[in-house]
């Protein structure tokens, strides 16, 4: 009676091992594969203006509570425009705390002046430099421009707006010799879009705006307080250069 052969116990065991690294091969793949998927449904969720422009900010005023800037930061901010004055008398009263407690280079600063129809450049210039003293940050001065109170209805002539808008960026500029960026609505920025050709163009709308380095796009919650939010519309390369740029 011939032998009855004998499977190899090695074979089996063989076949085993292979099957269970197939197995394996095939769950690690679908894992990779699920994580990639989580990441990108995270990054669809993210509002484009945080999806695509990385660099952002915030703009802070007296309405806004006392900052913790290292908050700030930690929420993946990059810097912060903090409002002086506005107009020949008018001084933010929160702008000092928070300029202090800005200090340490947790996020780069900026400030800016909301500039007025009623009081003639040199006054604000004036009161801007007396308020602000060198406390101006790295980031260009910001120049907010808008058609408030009765000028929503009856705006003021272009040529008189882009004199004395010029004149006071050019009394600024003497004083400081830092770049200025114009902020407003794309409305107000097209009345004055021949002052001041190579400074910087800040504009508040709600899509992204075609030629700007910032957007100004609504206000959001970031380290558990609602404030307005700004993004940079640039690589962080030309962001870092936007750092004490001078005029001359």
């Amino acid at each position: 009676m011939p032998r009855k052969q004998v499977k190899p116990i090695y074979a089996d065991t063989y076949q085993r091992h292979h099957r269970r690294l197939v197995l394996a091969g095939i769950a690690a793949v679908v894992l990779a594969a699920a994580l990639v998927l989580v990441v990108v449904f995270v990054h669809l969720q993210k509002p484009p203006a945080l999806r695509d422009n990385p660099v952002q900010g915030v703009v802070l005023s007296q309405d806004d509570a006392t900052q913790d800037f290292s908050a700030l930061k930690k929420a993946g901010l990059r810097f912060a425009y903090l409002k002086t004055t506005e107009g020949a008398s008018y001084f933010d009263d929160r702008f000092s705390a928070n300029y202090d407690q800005s200090r340490g280079g947790q996020l780069a600063i900026g400030v800016y002046h909301q500039f007025s129809f009623d009081s003639t450049p040199a006054a604000q210039a004036q009161h801007f430099i007396a308020k602000v003293g060198s406390d101006i940050g790295t980031l260009p001065i910001g120049i907010a421009l808008s058609y408030h109170g009765d000028y929503a209805e009856d705006p003021p002539a272009a040529a008189s707006f882009q004199r004395d808008l010029t004149t006071f960026i050019n009394l600024l500029q003497a004083h400081y010799n830092r770049a200025v960026v114009l902020m407003g609505s794309a409305q107000v920025l097209k009345a004055v879009q021949a002052v001041a050709p190579t400074a910087g163009r800040w504009v508040t709308a709600s899509a992204k705006p075609a030629h700007a380095q910032y957007w100004q796009y609504g206000s959001g919650t970031v380290a558990g307080q609602t404030l307005t939010r700004v993004a940079f519309l640039g690589t962080a390369t030309s962001f870092a250069n936007q750092s004490n740029k001078t005029v001359r």
